[in-house]
């Protein structure tokens, strides 16, 4: 490990000796891109949330060393200081750096592929961020080629600069700075955070990542599992006795992955805010597998954290376009869902001011309040169909009797306001301090979701970025639906 600071006291070292393990009793075993990609973020979001504590000279210095990539004229020119940014995020899907033993190896060759794609809005402003997750088999026209093919080829096809174009043309979409993580690096960061936690609903398997969690529940991710658990495409579950395969393959999996990536943030933050010893070990993996674009200095990334210094990962809003699947040449793609939900979702990463929330960036639980038989079920059910991510959550008996109740915390009014506005009989709005999340309560007077929302009647559902919803700490009845067709945030661990 790299020289300390001096600025570190007396007590932080001892921490460190504390927390040191023996090489011999931990091996280190290796990771895949996913979990890598989302603790780079959180490798980088902790070099600089904790850099003015732990020494800020010796904290830019090892920043400055990170790998960097030559994109001078494809990049998007950098918004005004304090201004939203998009950061293009590409796991790599390379063996080039792995033993030629590992297991991981078979069927691999070194051609780089982007084997995942996401798209980081930061608004410094606000101290909000949303992720936007593009499938890699998205069937879409190759700038350049003359022809259309899944996504992932454009950067083994042109590198970073023609998936950069490529996205920009497609979907309108500009890319301000870019994040490389390799397949092969990142051997530390989960045993430097002591796993990640996540919760799995009920037994899972997947024969061809060698994912096997016989039980339910939470389960602490050591690098094995985590490597099984987010590139699972062929994610099963147990459900009433028979296996389930999650019928969504990848859009399945990117669900995974966004819930994996909030929860390794948390972790990584948290383990690296506290322990100087495990900050020092998430930046040296950092620099041993990140590759960011010239123009990302170490400044803006200590600035960014700087801003970002008490954002909550569990506020940080997922998206994903839909798409059909298909077969072109014998290739499973998927062509894109074109219609206003898919639009509303790519507007927020375009930084169009007019974008109005969509349904899907809005979380909440349902409960029964007038004992109806099936009434809350039915309601989360329809609220998902146009998009919300409503998970049922057991009845409140008399909780109705005085109509339909949205509960929510005071500084999410824009989400109420649009839940309300797709309710056929509306619903009477009760700002909640302390509420973790917004609740819909059916009352006497609820007749159902309409077909489209009614108009809004203020602009507070109106924003550059939307207002981040957070997340319940209560277990949700799971019924028959598989687990990536629920909200996976909602469950606490």
């Amino acid at each position: 490990m790299a020289p300390l600071p001096e600025v570190w006291s007396r007590a932080a070292l001892d921490t460190i000796r504390c927390v040191r393990r023996d090489p011999q009793s931990h091996p280190r075993r290796r990771r895949t891109w996913p979990q890598r990609l989302a603790l780079a973020a959180g490798c980088l979001s902790s070099l600089a949330l904790v850099a003015s504590s732990a020494g800020l000279g010796y904290v830019l210095r090892k920043a400055e060393r990170l790998p960097r990539v030559e994109l001078t004229g494809v990049l998007d020119a950098p918004t005004e200081s304090g201004g939203p940014e998009n950061y293009l995020i590409v796991g790599i899907d390379s063996a080039s750096g792995l033993a030629g033993n590992d297991p991981v190896r078979i069927g691999r060759d070194v051609t780089l592929h982007s084997d995942t794609i996401m798209i980081l809005r930061i608004d410094p402003a606000s101290e909000r961020a949303a992720l936007l997750s593009l499938p890699r088999d998205l069937f879409v026209p190759i700038p350049g080629t003359g022809t259309s093919r899944r996504i992932n080829i454009a950067i083994e096809q042109g590198g970073a600069p023609l998936l950069i174009k490529t996205i920009g043309e497609n979907f309108g979409i500009p890319i301000n700075h870019y994040v490389q993580v390799d397949f092969a690096s990142f051997r530390g960061l989960v045993e430097a955070i002591d796993g990640v936690p996540v919760y799995v609903p009920r037994p899972a398997r997947d024969a061809q990542t060698g994912l096997d969690f016989p039980i339910a529940g939470c389960r602490m991710l050591d690098p094995t599992d985590a490597l099984a658990y987010v590139r699972s495409r062929h994610y099963q579950e147990l459900i009433n006795g028979r296996w389930v395969e999650d019928p969504r393959s990848d859009l399945g999996r990117i669900a995974r992955q966004q819930d994996f990536i909030r929860r390794a943030l948390s972790r990584a933050i948290d383990r690296g805010a506290r322990n100087p010893g495990t900050l020092d070990q998430l930046i040296d993996v950092g620099l041993s597998g990140v590759t960011v674009d010239s123009e990302l200095t170490a400044g803006n990334i200590f600035d960014l954290g700087r801003r970002f210094r008490s954002f909550n990962p569990d506020s940080l809003l997922t998206y994903s376009v839909s798409g059909t699947p298909d077969t072109v040449n014998g290739a499973a793609i998927l062509r894109l869902n074109e219609g206003p939900e898919t639009e509303a979702t790519l507007s927020i990463f375009r930084g169009g001011a007019s974008a109005e929330l969509p349904p899907a960036a809005v979380r909440l639980t349902v409960r029964n309040g007038t004992g109806a038989a099936q009434q809350g079920a039915e309601a989360t059910a329809a609220l998902q169909g146009v998009g919300f991510n409503a998970t049922v959550s057991g009845d409140e008996l008399g909780g109705g009797a005085d109509g339909t109740v949205i509960r929510y915390p005071p500084d999410q009014s824009g989400a109420a306001d649009l839940i309300a506005r797709w309710l056929v009989g509306g619903a009477r709005l009760e700002p909640t301090d302390g509420a973790a999340g917004i609740e819909l309560v059916t009352g006497v007077d609820w007749q159902g979701v309409r077909t489209t929302a009614a108009p809004a009647t203020s602009t507070t559902t109106e924003a550059t970025l939307p207002a981040a919803t957070s997340t319940t700490t209560s277990t949700p009845s799971t019924g028959n639906q598989t687990t990536t067709s629920q909200d996976l945030a909602s469950f606490d661990c």
